[in-house]
């Protein structure tokens, strides 16, 4: 986040010249103050160049004691600053080495010890790293706060003994002390070079073939084929008039705030705000959904192209851009549609094997032409009256004689013209459909969905062509991409020469969508909407059905299983329905318990720690950080006891409702890494735990950006704002202390007590519920350990607070350990 400075290397080492060549023969003893105004402010901001915007001066510690400079936006190096006369007595060394031990250079000097412990204690207080004593001409620069186990006067430092050796080493300085060598963090790599400590290797480093998957019953993996085949690949795989019937019946509109958020209804309601900055280019946006059974699309906008420009449908991953598309054609623009010629182009799955996207586009609106509207364009007796002004003046041209002369050669002649306008494919494609619009008297609707599942430059060209449709043919042309795809086209891309009439979508209300969705997929399991639908498969349901009617009971009835659904997806509808098809399949759910229960008793309830179970684990039977859909807030990437309350803080402190926060919910990336300064935590880590909670969806920024990763860790910009999602929030507010969450997390956190890790190994391999009680209670104790030592006592986050939500699960579990001791029995999830 620091800015980069104001000056170049070669500028830094003629201020400092000049600084020193003016103060060389000055023999005045300057106070502390004399000190910063005539050397240290120059120092600082002439020679190293920190914009002076990003330095901060007289910062307040307490009632009396006060930080001299404050260095970055947020603050990442305090200098504190010491008289001239107040020299550093350093140990000899005649190899003016610039690194060296700081407990050798504190224990000669009590005056010295005295500065370094002074900027130590105000780092510490404000989690900064670096800090830096000088009285001008010298200057100890060393890490204040560490993350590797490594006492900070235990530690090396970078020293700087003198003008002369300031002067000659300037390079080495600059690369150190500049705002873009503290950006590129040189200092803290050399100064940790051969002094990292390890943390302890996670419990999952124990388990042989971690994270071991499990393998579905043969019950458990027909469930699976049947749900996805019912809830999920229903309409890809049946007729039109399938397709018609399904989307009249599952299709729910969108912005409906859910009921069961865990995130502000303002914030549900502003999920797109701050897309675009608000300047004079940026679009005109408007939800598809203007207020309830209100819509901002109506038919006319469908009919009438307006300045020859396509509709962009905004809406983030899985929020039903489709499925809006879909049901505008077959339900509420029905009657619209039907008085078009409208080509319906998938981009995702049907073009996923094209290099060519024109190519393709343009062949699959020839397909349907044939297919839909019986329409040849190669037919012979069409392209005689697509280009019937064309021969005419071809009669009349230069081969009119030859016409009469020899009408074979003349034919021949003729055919090669209109062979060379067909093989213009562009140009054909686009005349055979203005010859059939104005012949049939009908609007061309074209619709290019699923643009965002290709690459960038794939939708680049999608939007191009978009645009040509949109002016060239007349068309009303519908494209639909994600806010983020949309967002860098509008600046770097494409879209930057073109106006654009742009819509939101939102997601449904989960709770409903997914209850149309199982009445439909049992109608169809029950036989009441007809299988020979299904093409090419014959199938029994009587499995698939009767779990389907405890899903729709356990909807119905438990509270909290529509809470979790609805907040874990984040408004995702296709990672909805992907979740309930794998629970259904899961061999971590005993799907034939819940079977052979409906069949006796004809209700079942599902538990929504069953769906935990399901959710944590996935296919596997221990937690596996890649493909669980939950994050561990309680990982490290230190030595740093404290450090496993990072996470939690963070999302805390974005929940918490607060002036720091916009209407919209957003909060600066500045003002987190602050907050969390202020108790100790530095911008690396800080940093770190924003990225990872952005790529598991826990956080949003306005342009949804996501981090790359290689070996060293994820990188990437860091976005301006962030805000909590509602997966974030259930995390927070629900998981965190779980007895089912806690198990989970326990085999991928390192844990620094050694007794504590000694005691939960003990238990690594066993699925025995009584040592997984023992295994979560023990963590949740060694957590607890650490946040009452760790001073930590934000009004936004408590841990013993959080406590008291999870331990519910706790005594549910310890109810069940009992009533297996007194009947003798076990549960072991394995068998």
């Amino acid at each position: 986040m620091t800015k980069v400075g104001t000056r170049t290397i070669t500028e830094g080492q003629k201020a400092l010249d000049d600084l020193i060549s003016e103060i060389e023969n000055d023999n005045r003893n300057w106070n502390e103050s004399e000190t910063r105004f005539q050397i240290i402010d120059r120092v600082v901001i002439d020679c190293l160049g920190w914009p002076r915007d990003s330095v901060q001066v007289e910062q307040p510690q307490d009632s009396r004691d006060y930080t001299d400079y404050e260095l970055g936006v947020p603050r990442c190096v305090i200098w504190e600053a010491k008289r001239k006369d107040k020299t550093f007595d350093l140990p000899a060394d005649p190899k003016k080495n610039m690194f060296r031990n700081l407990d050798s250079i504190v224990a000669l000097s009590a005056e010295t010890l005295a500065a370094v412990e002074q900027v130590r204690s105000y780092c510490s207080n404000r989690g900064v790293e670096i800090a830096v004593a000088t009285n001008g001409h010298q200057i100890i620069a060393f890490l204040a706060t560490r993350s590797d186990g490594v006492a900070p006067l235990k530690g090396r430092c970078f020293v700087v003994n003198g003008f002369e050796q300031f002067q000659n080493e300037f390079p080495k300085v600059w690369q150190m002390l500049s705002p873009e060598g503290i950006t590129e963090n040189r200092l803290k790599r050399i100064l940790t070079v051969g002094e990292d400590r390890a943390i302890p290797e996670k419990m999952s480093l124990r388990l042989e073939n971690y994270p071991k998957y499990r393998y579905p019953s043969q019950l458990q993996n027909s469930l699976r084929e049947l749900g996805e085949l019912l809830i999920v690949d229903i309409v890809d795989k049946t007729e039109r008039d399938t397709e018609k019937k399904f989307y009249e019946k599952c299709y729910c509109e969108s912005g409906a705030l859910s009921q069961h958020a865990l995130i502000s209804k303002r914030i549900l309601a502003a999920r797109y705000a701050s897309l675009f900055d608000q300047t004079e280019t940026a679009p005109l946006v408007k939800p598809v959904q203007s207020g309830p059974r209100k819509t901002n699309f109506s038919p006319e906008l469908i009919t009438a192209p307006i300045a020859r420009r396509p509709v962009v449908l905004i809406g983030d991953v899985g929020v039903g851009k489709t499925s809006f598309l879909k049901h505008l054609m077959h339900v509420s623009a029905f009657e619209e549609f039907q008085k078009s010629i409208y080509i319906y182009i998938d981009l995702g799955s049907q073009g996923a094997l094209s290099d060519d996207l024109k190519k393709f586009i343009l062949t699959e609106i020839e397909n349907q032409l044939y297919t839909q509207y019986l329409v040849d364009i190669n037919e012979h007796k069409f392209i005689k009256s697509i280009y019937h002004l064309e021969i005419s003046r071809f009669h009349k041209g230069i081969y009119a004689d030859l016409r009469k002369e020899n009408p074979s050669a003349y034919n021949q002649k003729l055919l090669e013209f209109l062979e060379k306008k067909i093989n213009d494919r562009d140009v054909h494609i686009k005349q055979a459909i203005s010859h059939i619009a104005k012949g049939r008297k009908k609007q061309v609707i074209v619709v290019l969905d699923n643009a965002d599942q290709r690459d960038y430059e794939i939708q680049q060209s999608a939007f191009i062509i978009a645009q040509n449709f949109a002016k060239e043919w007349d068309s009303a042309v519908f494209i639909a991409v994600r806010p983020q795809t949309f967002h860098r086209s509008k600046q770097f891309g494409s879209l930057t020469a073109y106006p654009n009439r742009v819509f939101t979508i939102s997601p449904p209300r989960i709770d409903h969508v997914v209850e149309k969705r199982l009445n439909f997929a049992l109608e169809m399991a029950e036989g009441r909407i007809p299988i020979e639908h299904i093409r090419d498969i014959n199938l029994q349901l009587p499995n698939i059905a009767t779990f389907l009617k405890a899903l729709q009971i356990s909807l119905r009835e438990n509270s909290n299983l529509v809470e979790f659904l609805s907040n874990i997806t984040a408004g995702n509808v296709r990672a909805v329905f992907e979740f309930v098809t794998k629970f259904i399949g899961s061999p971590n759910v005993d799907a034939e318990k819940i079977i052979n229960i409906m069949e006796s008793e004809e209700r079942y309830v599902i538990p929504v720690h069953e769906f935990w179970k399901a959710a944590l684990l996935g296919e596997y039977s221990y937690y596996d950080p890649q493909s669980s859909i939950a994050l561990n807030l309680f990982d490290i990437r230190n030595i740093e006891p404290k450090e496993h309350f990072l996470m939690p803080m963070v999302l805390g402190f974005l929940h918490h409702e607060g002036d720091h926060k916009s209407s919209e919910g957003f909060v600066s990336s500045v003002s987190i890494l602050e907050e969390m300064q202020q108790w100790s935590f530095t911008l690396e880590a800080t940093e770190a735990v924003l990225r990872r909670a952005s790529n598991k969806k826990l956080l949003e920024s306005p342009k949804r950006v996501t981090f790359e990763e290689d070996e060293g860790g994820l990188y990437g910009e860091m976005p301006n704002y962030f805000r909590i999602s509602t997966i974030g929030a259930y995390h927070l507010l629900r998981w965190i202390t779980e007895f089912s969450y806690l198990d989970a997390m326990s085999f991928d956190t390192p844990i620094l007590d050694e007794n504590l890790r000694n005691d939960i190994a003990q238990r690594v391999t066993s699925f025995e519920i009584s040592d997984r009680l023992v295994r979560a209670t023990t963590f949740r104790q060694y957590l607890t350990n650490i946040w009452r030592n760790s001073n930590l006592a934000p009004s936004y986050f408590n841990w013993d607070t959080s406590l008291s939500v999870g331990d519910p699960s706790f005594n549910r579990v310890k109810q069940a350990v009992k009533r297996n001791r007194v009947k003798g029995t076990s549960i072991n999830p394995e068998s």
